[in-house]
């Protein structure tokens, strides 16, 4: 069964209200070949559940690189490759996409990433300041304009 499978819907409220659906897993190999074998059964066995109507569309980044790092799916001398996938789709839309990444499990958590957001929100810039909080920068400067003209109202 693969690892570390995320559902973004439930992390992101922004991506939950959305019309589509957007997940990702990691597989070995060997269940790369099986995802690649019956991807419905597949998915489903993850719990996504990807309507009989709905196609399925699979892109292998580097599926040279994988061919050589495990051949046959095999991964040869116990090395550690991983296949990382990200779908999206279904719900309202007729397809589910998945892009497909192989590398080595050992590269995990090496990469310096920027974040557009802070982890503990939804989003780049939301809707409305917290409560009690002033919105900064040019919309708060316009609001504070648009209060003095109305007389504070």
């Amino acid at each position: 069964m693969p690892a570390k499978i995320v559902d973004f819907s439930a992390r992101s409220k922004v991506i939950r209200d959305e019309p589509f659906h957007a997940h990702f897993w990691q597989c070995t190999p060997a269940e790369f070949q099986a995802y690649l074998g019956r991807p419905r059964e597949f998915l489903h066995r993850l719990g996504i559940v990807v309507p009989g109507e709905c196609r399925i569309e699979t892109i292998i980044e580097n599926h040279d690189w994988l061919e050589h790092e495990a051949p046959e799916f095999l991964s040869e001398g116990g090395n550690d490759t991983v296949i990382c996938n990200m779908g999206s789709g279904g719900a309202t839309r007729s397809v589910y996409r998945v892009v497909s990444y192989a590398r080595d499990k050992a590269a995990t958590g090496n990469v310096e990433k920027t974040l557009l957001h802070r982890a503990d929100r939804q989003q780049v810039k939301d809707a409305k300041p917290p409560s009690g909080r002033k919105a900064k920068g040019k919309k708060g400067k316009r609001a504070a304009k648009a209060r003095r003209v109305s007389g504070g109202r």
